[in-house]
């Protein structure tokens, strides 16, 4: 028996083992191997160890996850999954599938799953003098997974309600940075905040590409509500729009600052959020007026008949941009943010934004229907375009003009800052920016 090891993706549908490691007796190249060179099987299990039984769409019943994998691509590769021409590892590599997530769940929660493995080899390896046969790999001993550098796990110190929460921090930090909160969907709350940030591609925030745009560096926060942020504490969907959660959330976001004072840009505190998250963006903003530098709400089932008309005056001065689409199937936008964009349009906001799409599909290119055409994915699900940084679009159908430049909502977000209104001339950003690099 021997050891492997998995590599997991973070994709925009949550993560994925994409590719499995292992480590041979003989160096190979890639003439020595091919897709049926192993065979491999896998069980999925809750955290108690029985097998998860899961009903598939269309099917009569549940039935045990386990299965074999089909493996898409073979290569010689050091011990991280690089590859190379010659090696003693080799990496097998697989489509995103049910059979590899590590997520399970519903519209409230999700959990992690163990993934365990047996791979079994089926063809022989040759060496100086004979062939390698009859290897099994059924350990594993590591788990890679390159969309977590820098991020860790904590729980605040409130004495009735301590929240945790997953947070980045940016290497080589020599200044004070803004800080961004992202607020997850009722589908991450729980007692695991790695949830809130992998169910969805949060991790996302913590690449290059947005890092430099939230003005080179910035602290992500991801905090976890242990239900969903729009329990009121009588019912946890409803449009009461009220939530048991605030005080305990605002007491995490000052106990985290307080803990990096000297890193942590108070006048660059940002906040975005999806769906329920999107709802408690809202209510945070309502609560603690002039904290916040700007905010996103995506699809925010924030609803205007419960909306206090004089509460609403007071985010007439916070930076706003709203998304949210035409056809979502949970959370109706002409409840919700329509109407909630148009009361302070009329009110004479004068940095607010709303990305109104028709429908949501896949913007990277990766996914595609039978007929080769970007796959539509569920109307609700507008954190995928807000995490693959497409939102560019304004109400009006034109794009957002910031600085006499079009913009994406975080180029937007990087931009905004507490005690300037848009007349007045910003901190400059050229200093504090590092040039794109491939």
């Amino acid at each position: 028996m021997a050891n492997y090891k998995m590599v997991t993706r973070l994709t925009d549908t949550g993560p994925y083992i994409t590719k499995i490691i292992l480590e041979l007796p003989v160096i190979v190249g890639s003439n020595d191997i091919d897709v049926d060179t192993f065979n491999v099987y896998t069980e999925r299990k809750e955290l108690n160890g029985e097998i998860l039984m899961r009903q598939e769409k269309g099917e009569s019943k549940a039935f045990p996850s386990v299965g074999y994998r089909k493996v898409r691509t073979i290569y010689p590769c050091d011990s991280t999954g690089n590859k190379r021409f010659k090696s003693n590892y080799v990496a097998l590599q697989f489509d995103e599938e049910r059979l590899g997530k590590r997520i399970e769940g519903n519209v409230l929660s999700s959990r992690y799953l163990i993934n365990e493995y047996r791979i079994t080899q089926t063809k022989p390896l040759p060496a100086d003098d004979h062939n390698v046969c009859g290897l099994v790999f059924d350990t594993c001993v590591d788990d890679i997974c390159n969309e977590l550098k820098g991020w860790k796990n904590s729980v605040s110190s409130h004495q009735t309600m301590p929240l945790k929460y997953g947070y980045f921090t940016p290497e080589n930090i020599n200044e004070k940075i803004p800080m961004l909160i992202w607020l997850h969907g009722a589908g991450e709350g729980g007692d695991n905040p790695l949830v809130a940030y992998t169910g969805n591609r949060v991790t996302a925030f913590s690449s290059f590409d947005i890092q430099r745009k939230l003005c080179g560096k910035a602290y992500v926060l991801a905090p976890q509500s242990p239900t969903v942020w729009m329990d009121n504490g009588e019912e946890k969907l409803g449009k009461s729009n009220k939530s048991i959660y605030v005080e305990p959330l605002k007491y995490l976001i000052d106990e985290f600052i307080a803990q990096h004072q000297d890193t942590i840009d108070t006048s660059r505190i940002y906040i975005t959020g999806i769906s329920n998250g999107g709802f408690m963006t809202m209510r945070m903003l309502l609560d603690y007026p002039n904290f916040f530098a700007a905010a996103a709400p995506g699809c925010t089932p924030y609803y205007v008949a419960n909306i206090d008309n004089d509460d609403i005056q007071s985010l007439i001065h916070t930076p706003i941009w709203f998304v949210h689409a035409k056809k979502d199937e949970l959370v109706d936008p002409y409840e919700t943010t329509v109407p909630l964009y148009k009361m302070l349009r009329n009110l004479g906001h004068d940095n607010l934004h709303f990305t109104f799409l028709d429908e949501v599909v896949d913007p990277t290119g990766q996914y595609k229907d039978e007929l080769g055409r970007p796959l539509k994915i569920f109307n609700h699900g507008v954190w995928v375009p807000m995490l693959d940084d497409v939102i560019k679009q304004d109400y009006n159908g034109l794009a957002v003009i910031e600085g006499e430049e079009p913009c994406t909502l975080w180029d937007w977000m990087g931009k905004q800052q507490l005690g300037t209104t848009r007349n007045e001339k910003k901190a400059p950003l050229s200093n504090r920016i590092p040039p794109m690099t491939k």
